[in-house]
């Protein structure tokens, strides 16, 4: 079911969180201030953040951060 952007809520994002990584689920979910295009984001508790893509064209640049991310942080 491809979702719009607008309908990926905190109470989304924290059941994902809760069943994917129930060792942080007691930690608030709250929309970031400045949200990008290609994902919604938000905080989780007061030090990690979810990212979720916004729409299912966006997906694949999921493989490509964590192909290229590992590679660029030596380079930083």
């Amino acid at each position: 079911m491809a979702m719009d952007k607008g309908d990926i809520t905190p109470a989304i994002a924290a059941r994902l969180v809760a069943t994917q990584f129930p060792q942080w689920a007691d930690l608030s979910v709250v929309p970031v201030a400045l949200d990008g295009w290609d994902n919604t984001t938000f905080r989780l508790g007061d030090e990690l953040s979810v990212r979720l893509p916004s729409a299912d064209a966006y997906v694949a640049q999921i493989e490509k951060e964590h192909r290229w991310l590992p590679i660029l942080a030596h380079q930083l």
